[in-house]
């Protein structure tokens, strides 16, 4: 949290800010909240979940990497607490918006129908776990290929696109396909999302070398 406190501190403040605008401006008084803000949400929970590939790359450019390696570390645990970081911080990004949101929703009296939940159990909570996840895997991979580096290039710098791309491109598929198709498709992607960071994460130790881990510096 200290490494990624900047992209943890965006994630939660546009979300509480989406839910603040959905809620109190405009003339819809807090109409557009339920079908709006559980679609928008993992966009923000991936962005914030940078943290986790931000202590990754961190460690392997100071040479922590070599340090646990040495004494015996397998290259997956090293995976592995990449990704538990990276739940962490999507999970408090979602914990944190969630409760501002629909504390904020309640004393207004905004209805909030059995499609706002559905919302969340099928895409919100899904997608923004697998997203972050798959972000977070193919990043630290990436980082542990290439040379380290910083700025836009750089695994943390291209990262946020991986994740929010593909989550902007499955909602816009499934709203233009049928209502009845709709979390089939969400819930579909969300799932393909996991296993792709499941595979990966199983394949890491054997893509790599230990000697890849090794700080340049």
């Amino acid at each position: 949290m200290r490494i990624g406190w900047r992209y943890l501190a965006i994630g939660i403040a546009i979300s509480v800010l989406l839910s603040s605008e959905l809620l109190f401006l405009g003339k819809s008084r807090g109409a557009l909240f339920a079908p709006t803000f559980p679609l928008e949400l993992p966009i923000f929970a991936v962005l914030g979940s940078i943290g986790g590939l931000m202590t990754f790359t961190s460690d392997r450019t100071k040479g922590v990497f070599e340090y646990l390696l040495a004494y015996g570390v397998r290259p997956g645990n090293l995976f592995r607490n990449g990704l538990i970081a990276t739940v962490a911080m999507s999970g408090i990004i979602l914990g944190t918006a969630l409760a501002i949101g629909l504390g904020l929703a309640e004393p207004r009296g905004v209805p909030l129908p059995e499609s706002f939940w559905e919302a969340l159990a099928y895409y919100t909570l899904p997608m923004s776990f697998g997203a972050a996840l798959v972000t977070s895997t193919v990043g630290m991979i990436w980082a542990s290929l290439s040379s380290p580096r910083a700025g836009l290039n750089s695994p943390v710098g291209i990262a946020p696109m991986i994740g929010t791309g593909p989550t902007i491109l499955i909602l816009l598929a499934a709203e233009t396909a049928p209502t009845a198709d709709y979390y089939y498709i969400t819930g579909g992607a969300s799932a393909a999302l996991i296993v792709l960071a499941v595979v990966l994460l199983a394949l890491s130790s054997r893509l790599m070398g230990r000697e890849r881990f090794l700080s340049n510096i």
